[in-house]
């Protein structure tokens, strides 16, 4: 038991995806598995675009893509987290998105809203927001951390009071701005990212941040540093540390069959991810005597354009990435092994861990089923070790 997390208690969830192709029924079906296996969440992702480029998205490597022929068609996170919590009862509802495509104050009644609807259970993961999600549909793509400043003071402010506010902020202003007095639950904002900037408006305003390992924090050492810096910056401001929360997102590779992982570390979808993915900044792996994959300055969060990556980008990126880049970005093999490798990333005090597995991009219908299952026995598993580290 760390003195970081009194309790003891790990949180878990698992991400997800409200795709148009299937009925919106899967999503109920989901969330009732996951409460019936003892998974605290569902993170549902608040996407338009997908990672993957379109000249990737074929039958050659994902057999899906004969019964799916985009990976683009997203269903409304915040619609899919109403119905989610209206599916069943007692599972927590994580919505990660970002600050730069919906205003503060109505992204304040959402979080609300969904705060209503799940008797507390909500929590809002919200970003600086990705190119792919702002540039091609009109929206600003140099405003995301003043918009993010603006939010989370934003929100504070409105639910740390019910009188209506004024505020003059980076990006928003605001004139005697009321949503009324209702705070029948509390909604929860964490941050999601890294950075200097992120880090201190987390601190200062926001319930808790998550991390990625091992894409942001590549070791259990590195992790346990930037958890003891953020617990030491809220303190620093006069709040109290043991109430904000951690979070990681953990990228993960999950199969019995290591033969079966070995071909999917070739496979062009999953090596284009790990060039792009597996490093949030990527010049990173030159600490690690890797090539980069990607050309000089370029990082997916303000680069990656899946309809704009020419032939010769992606070709680049992915006769660039090796197996020794796929091992150090992803936790990969069986449910068991996986949440052992995740285990000591989580020993200084993390509060609630993801693990989002992308192999079952790549397989078959099967496969994306038992890619599912096997993440449920990921978070039994860690709940189970985290269980026996505090006693």
């Amino acid at each position: 038991m760390s003195e970081n997390n009194p309790t003891g208690r790990l949180k878990t969830g698992i991400s997800v995806w409200g795709d148009r192709h299937f009925p919106a029924q899967n999503i109920a079906d989901s969330c009732r598995a996951l409460v019936g296996a003892g998974v605290d969440a569902a993170l549902i992702p608040d996407q338009i675009t997908n990672f993957i480029p379109r000249q990737l998205w074929t039958p050659e490597n994902a057999p899906m893509a004969a019964f799916i022929p985009d990976v683009d068609s997203h269903s409304d996170a915040l619609m899919m987290a109403g119905y989610a919590a209206a599916s069943t009862s007692g599972l927590e509802i994580h919505v990660s998105t970002d600050a730069v495509r919906r205003p503060p104050v109505e992204t304040v009644q959402a979080m609300l809203t969904l705060a209503n609807m799940t008797e507390g259970r909500a929590v809002f993961q919200v970003g600086a927001g990705e190119i792919k999600q702002s540039k091609p549909f009109g929206h600003p793509t140099n405003q995301g951390i003043s918009r993010m400043d603006d939010l989370f003071q934003i929100y504070r402010r409105f639910v740390e009071s019910s009188q209506p506010i004024t505020f003059k902020g980076r990006r928003w202003e605001l004139d005697r701005a009321s949503i009324g007095s209702a705070r029948t639950h509390p909604a929860q904002l964490w941050a999601l990212g890294g950075g200097p900037m992120l880090s201190d408006y987390a601190t200062s305003y926001a319930d808790g941040i998550i991390l990625a390992v091992r894409a942001n924090a590549a070791t259990p050492e590195s992790t346990a540093a930037r958890v003891e810096d953020l617990r030491a910056q809220v303190a620093a401001k006069g709040r109290d540390p043991q109430s904000f929360k951690i979070g990681v997102w953990a990228g993960v590779m999950l199969h019995e069959d290591s033969g079966y992982i070995d071909r999917a570390f070739e496979n062009p979808i999953l090596k284009y991810m790990t060039g792009t993915l597996g490093r949030i900044e990527p010049s990173a792996w030159q600490a690690e005597s890797l090539p980069v994959p990607v050309p000089e300055n370029w990082a997916y969060y303000k680069d990656l354009l899946p309809y704009e990556m020419t032939d010769d980008h992606v070709k680049s990126v992915v006769a660039t990435v090796t197996r020794d880049h796929c091992d150090r970005a992803w936790f990969h093999g069986s449910s068991i092994s996986v949440a052992q490798q995740i285990q000591p990333f989580l020993e200084n005090g993390v509060d609630w861990v993801v693990p989002i597995d992308y192999l079952g991009m790549v397989g078959g219908p099967e496969e994306a089923q038992a890619s599912f299952a096997r993440s449920i026995e990921v978070c039994t598993e860690l709940k189970r070790l985290a269980g026996a580290t505090a006693g």
